[in-house]
């Protein structure tokens, strides 16, 4: 299957946006307190990040006449069931997360930001190359 347009720009979000979070570390949790902003714009950059791989699951299901996904996390499911994804469980706090920031977005503890920085970023990445190594 080749991806359309689409999914390449919305990797090429996913790709921007995490090399524009790492120009940022090390972030701590005290310099998020003290800067509203910066808080601001990791979220929000996580949250569009997570939507791109939202997007990218329900267009590649699109595009190989899968139906659409009523829950986000069953999109990234088809994508396992399709043999695009591995594990599709590996990005489910991802979705979690995205799901926290949007519905109680006023109790986003800034120790939870940090982790993610610190360790999960990687996972992008991960997503990326199997999408591409799907679309290959």
């Amino acid at each position: 299957m080749k991806y359309n347009g689409v999914i390449q720009r919305k990797i090429e979000r996913m790709a921007e946006n995490t090399r524009r979070l790492r120009s940022l570390l090390p972030v701590t949790c005290d310099r998020l307190v003290s800067d509203f902003f910066l808080q601001g714009g990791i979220e929000r950059t996580l949250q569009v990040s997570v939507e791109a791989m939202i997007d990218i699951a329900n267009r590649v299901g699109s595009l190989e006449n899968q139906p659409p996904a009523s829950e986000s996390y069953q999109a990234l499911r088809m994508l396992q069931d399709l043999g695009v994804l591995k594990d599709a469980d590996r990005y489910r706090d991802m979705i979690r997360f995205r799901n926290f920031m949007v519905h109680r977005y006023e109790h986003i503890d800034p120790e939870i930001i940090v982790a993610i920085l610190a360790n999960h970023l990687g996972d992008f990445d991960d997503f990326i190359k199997e999408i591409e190594s799907y679309a290959g």
